[in-house]
């Protein structure tokens, strides 16, 4: 694997959900490295770097998804938000 791109014969995890957020977001920027690459110097992209490359978009939306669902959860715990006029319409709640 060259430092900062992933080539199609080179190792690459078989779960992308065990991994950190930062090695994700390494794998993808590798990606889409060798996607340029593939692009500029071959015939187009390689189906190997094509199925990494979408694999990768899924898990960091995924990922993206329930990070959002998460925040948005603890916005509507904090004390008092949901009680305050203007803050249950501001959430697309209804009175």
């Amino acid at each position: 694997m060259g430092k900062s791109r992933i080539r199609p014969e080179d190792p690459f995890p078989e779960n992308l959900n065990q991994l950190e957020d930062d090695q994700v977001e390494v794998l993808n920027s590798k990606v889409h490295r060798q996607l340029e690459v593939e692009y500029i110097h071959e015939d187009g992209p390689d189906p190997e770097t094509q199925h990494r490359h979408e694999e990768l978009s899924e898990e960091l939306d995924d990922r993206d998804s329930l990070s959002d669902a998460a925040a948005k959860h603890r916005q509507e715990k904090k004390p008092g938000n949901a009680e305050k006029p203007g803050n249950a319409e501001k959430h697309g709640q209804r009175r």
